[in-house]
């Protein structure tokens, strides 16, 4: 495996926070994330704070049991009893067969960051992937993007309710999600690899009762060996531990959005846009009734839905929070909070919408006298297969050019040096020939009768069309001639920026374990990368 870096100019305030632009960090406790000395301060800083060490591992060490973590993660669970332990916290929804490749990233960023501050601060530092299984946006999570006709489509398992419900409680019929498997990797193609990946993956479904073990499990399978800890933001045995934290939510919602709002408005007076939208009274927590997740809102009786056509008293919220915290859930605003209050975090690891969201909600976090953790942006990358590396080489291009310009205008350069039939010159000359021979009919015309010039005028016009017509199809020909070799710039446009954007966000880790091997996911895990902002060109 080799590696390449370069820096990607993709996102304007990623960019400003990494590289430390005062109107960027500001919005930040911790202005350096490449700095190691922000990971001593921040350690100091957790030994203000408590946690519910011996529940939260209770937790974790029956839910990594279940989805199939190996021996060194449940080793790392334990380490969380030690007062002076901390974590690396990386997190995503549960997509279908891991979703896009930038899940796979965020992991290997996790546990990566975990390894190299173990190394730093010498205590334990486990890494744990916070699964947002609370959330209930299906149509993000239930596709994966496969490759056909040039183009990326999308391969989708419906759900069987309609119910906005989370996706830990989304209905699930193993027997409907594997002809769906089936489907997924015939668009991959067959190698020899596929009968055993089907197979195991196959086997993981079926020791799956819902869209989130099967995430979990996949996630346990590539990477509990090195250590990384799974939870279920949405299992009721985790918000079990949630009570006391949803009760301050309640108490002091109206601070919190207060809070929420101000930092808005300064970040957007500095120039950026808005990163979560703000709404009046939001309260930023959901309420489960009936199986359906219920954004409430603040009124001056207590909570409602935003139609009003659900009710609840502070007190009978309060009551709730205690005597049932699986019904509630947090939002993008108070999500933060809760991993804050139940996790020791080091440092959260963050893609570019993550860091813009949470650079609102530093006054938050200042309402309960903690500071954000350290914000490190998760390791970014681009794979490139021996036979799309030989395609590049043999249009002279490098994976650089096609990331930050496309193919397009180096497939035209190509055509015109290397076009079998020039067509332009002669076409050209025809068409500047017949309209010199046409001048003397266009003057026979005004003779005649000047009223004839429109009628001589209009047919000039459908002449010119047919010989523009006759280049089309000749130069169709011309280009049917090279048709391989134009095909191949699409090729690798579509394995490296398909549909214009970056591979990590589209394809799946299982189309190029099919191709590559299982292996390749160790070897990605493994490789001592730099935290430096840049973006990893990966030669597999």
């Amino acid at each position: 495996m080799r590696l390449e870096e370069m820096q990607l100019h993709t996102s304007p305030f990623l960019e400003g926070y990494s590289n430390g632009d005062a109107e960027v960090v500001r919005f930040f406790d911790y202005k350096s994330p490449y700095d190691k000395h922000e990971w001593t301060k921040r350690q100091q800083e957790l030994k203000r704070y408590s946690f519910p060490r011996q529940g939260l591992t209770d937790y974790l060490t029956s839910y990594n049991q279940k989805v199939g973590s190996s021996p060194k993660t449940i080793e790392n669970i334990q380490k969380l009893n030690a007062e002076d332990s901390v974590a690396v916290v990386g997190g995503q929804q549960a997509g279908l067969l891991t979703g896009p490749l930038l899940v796979i990233y965020k992991c290997i960023s996790t546990i990566q960051l975990a390894k190299q501050a173990e190394k730093e601060l010498n205590v334990p530092v486990v890494p744990i992937f916070w699964i947002a299984g609370e959330d209930h946006d299906m149509d993000e999570i239930n596709h994966v993007m496969v490759p056909k006709n040039n183009t990326a489509k999308k391969v989708s398992l419906k759900s069987a309710g309609s119910i906005k419900s989370s996706a830990s409680q989304w209905e699930w019929n193993r027997d409907e999600v594997q002809p769906w498997l089936k489907e997924v990797f015939r668009s991959f193609g067959e190698t020899a690899f596929t009968s055993d990946l089907v197979a195991e993956t196959e086997r993981i479904l079926k020791e799956s009762d819902s869209i989130v073990t099967f995430f979990a499990k996949l996630l346990a399978k590539w990477f509990s060996e090195d250590g990384l800890i799974v939870l279920d933001s949405g299992d009721p045995a985790f918000k079990k531990l949630q009570s006391m934290m949803l009760k301050e939510m309640i108490l002091h919602n109206s601070e919190i959005d207060k809070a929420f709002n101000v930092r808005t408005e300064e970040l957007c007076k500095s120039g950026y846009s808005a990163p979560i939208e703000v709404q009046d009274n939001n309260a930023h927590l959901f309420y489960t009734k009936n199986q359906e997740r219920i954004l409430l809102y603040r009124h001056e009786d207590g909570f409602s839905s935003k139609e009003k056509d659900f009710t609840i008293s502070k007190a009978e919220l309060l009551e709730e929070a205690v005597e049932h915290p699986e019904k509630f859930s947090n939002n993008v605003v108070t999500r933060p909070l809760m991993q804050e209050f139940l996790l020791p975090v080091l440092s959260f690891v963050a893609g570019p919408g993550e860091i813009a969201y949470w650079a609102v909600l530093g006054r938050v976090f200042s309402q309960f006298d903690r500071m954000m953790p350290i914000l490190t942006p998760r390791l970014s990358f681009t794979l490139v297969t021996a036979e799309v590396n030989e395609l590049l080489h043999s249009k002279k291009l490098t994976v650089k050019q096609v990331l930050e310009n496309g193919t397009e205008e180096y497939k035209r350069e190509w055509f015109t040096l290397n076009r079998p039939i020039e067509t332009n010159e002669t076409v050209q000359s025809v068409r500047a020939e017949f309209t010199s021979s046409y001048e003397k009919l266009i003057k026979l015309a005004e003779d005649i009768d000047p009223k004839l010039l429109s009628v001589a005028d209009h047919n000039l016009k459908r002449i010119l069309s047919e010989i523009d017509y006759m280049e089309d199809k000749l130069e169709q020909r011309v280009r049917k001639k090279v048709k391989e070799p134009l095909a191949e710039f699409d090729e690798i446009m579509l394995q490296l920026k398909p549909t214009g954007i970056l591979q990590e966000r589209i394809w799946n880790i299982y189309q190029f374990v099919n191709e590559e091997g299982s292996y390749l996911v160790n070897k990605l895990v493994q490789y001592p990368y730099q935290f430096n902002g840049k973006h990893k060109i990966v030669y597999v």
